[in-house]
């Protein structure tokens, strides 16, 4: 397993510990403080040094593999920027603390699947519906019916199920809130839905 792969499973199964869940999005400042420190995961990393860590952060927010989602773009547009010079200035992280990543079906999927318990009897009892394939072009998967997603475009509702494949979350403490809310029950600040259903 790489580096950047192992990086992004470690976060989905710290995040997957957390009550918020794994698709909540998180600042890269709360990532590199409390959920992935270099100090207390380096060894769960596979990492010997803190530049190889901020390295494959700054991969990870640039979107590399598609692996999260970051908030706003023009950060993840920032560190594709930084990462194409010959000695990439980490210290964008810092410029960055503020935006949010959000881990992606992407990711998620192998995390959570080699988690499931294994059955001794192969065959899917009858009620249940077995999930569809993962798909082999890298295209992202609905969290709610797993259905893949259409590439090259902002989806907001998966159009198999109608759920919202984007959760909505606070810009000021990034707690995750319902469409139609006009408060944060973390934080009370003001929110609003920019892509609302109805």
């Amino acid at each position: 397993m790489d580096e950047l792969t192992r990086f992004a499973r470690t976060l989905v199964e710290r995040l997957g510990a957390r009550p918020e869940g794994v698709h909540r999005p998180v600042s890269v400042a709360a990532l590199r403080r409390e959920i992935l420190p270099y100090r207390a995961e380096r060894r769960a990393l596979g990492l010997t040094s803190v530049e190889d860590y901020e390295t494959i952060l700054l991969r990870l927010v640039a979107e590399e593999r598609g692996l999260v989602r970051t908030i706003p773009a023009a950060a993840a547009e920032r560190c594709r920027e930084v990462l194409s010079q010959p000695n990439p200035d980490l210290g964008v992280l810092e410029e960055i603390a503020d935006s949010m990543i959000q881990v992606t079906s992407l990711a998620a999927a192998p995390t959570v699947l080699d988690q499931q318990p294994r059955s001794d009897n192969p065959e899917p009892k009858r009620e249940e519906v077995a999930a569809p394939p993962l798909p082999s072009d890298g295209a992202e998967l609905c969290r709610h019916c797993r259905h893949s997603l259409p590439g090259g475009r902002l989806v907001v509702f998966c159009p198999w199920c109608g759920g919202r494949v984007i959760p909505l979350a606070c810009r000021r403490c990034g707690a995750e809130f319902e469409s139609g809310w006009r408060y944060c029950v973390s934080c009370g600040a003001e929110v609003s839905d920019p892509h609302p259903s109805g």
